[in-house]
């Protein structure tokens, strides 16, 4: 995780910069001069972190539904960590944080961390007796691609299958995207199952090397469904294999 002395130095964040900080109540940012951080929630009373506000200004906003209330271009620098993935619609913020600053930092969980499974931990009350693969909360997968970020809806009944019961991530845990001017993005749109199947698939295979999958779940059913099913397979019959030839 980039700290904020990091931060400061690799995007050469200024002193005299006019900085906006979106969804950061939750960890507040002790060396970066934030001006205004925009939230849902005051610092004050934000879950396991609750602190005093440190930036000069606060500004309560559900960024979901409502547009930031600043001028074009009002900030030198936006920093938005680790909340739009949390978002059910990220997107209006992606617009509205090209909009009102010069130029950002978006950071999200890496796409391959978001997929590991947790261990059960009856004393999570997120998890409990579960294993749920990355949080549990969160919406969205983001990628970055060359210039451009890449935004993926997070199907939990596609990461609950065999093939993608990942057990261990060895690359980056972080999605860190620098943008300037405008944020240039992507949004995955097609609801079409098998081809957000193929998306991920994809995903797997060019990562193989920092991906480890194993048996996370453990189905029980009656045998005679399961000997069904497995014959359905080896003859490929059946809605799903129908379904794909009609994309061809």
């Amino acid at each position: 995780m980039l700290s904020d002395r990091e931060i400061i130095s690799r995007y050469q964040i200024k002193s005299t910069d006019k900085v906006l900080d979106i969804g950061g109540s939750m960890k507040q940012r002790r060396e970066i001069k934030v001006d205004t951080l925009v939230d849902i929630i005051r610092p004050e009373k934000a879950p396991y972190s609750a602190s005093r506000l440190s930036a000069k200004n606060f500004v309560r906003l559900d960024v979901t539904r409502e547009q930031l209330p600043f001028k074009d271009r009002e900030f030198d620098f936006c920093l938005c960590s680790h909340t739009l993935e949390d978002l059910t619609y990220p997107f209006l913020v992606i617009e509205e944080m090209s909009r009102v600053a010069k130029r950002g930092l978006i950071i999200t969980p890496s796409m391959g961390a978001d997929m590991v499974f947790s261990h059960i931990d009856i004393t999570d009350w997120l998890t409990g007796a579960r294993r749920l693969p990355g949080g549990a909360h969160h919406k969205w997968f983001f990628i970055k691609e060359d210039k451009k970020l890449r935004v993926i809806p997070k199907n939990y009944p596609i990461l609950y299958t065999r093939d993608f019961q990942v057990i261990r991530w060895r690359g980056e845990e972080e999605t860190v995207f620098y943008w300037e001017r405008k944020i240039d993005y992507k949004e995955i749109k097609d609801i079409n199952i098998h081809k957000l199947i193929d998306v991920y698939d994809k995903y797997i295979r060019s990562n193989r090397l920092q991906i480890l999958k194993g048996t996370a779940l453990i189905y029980f059913d009656n045998p005679l469904f399961i000997l069904k099913a497995y014959l359905k397979k080896t003859l490929k019959i059946g809605a799903g294999y129908l379904h794909r030839e009609t994309l061809k």
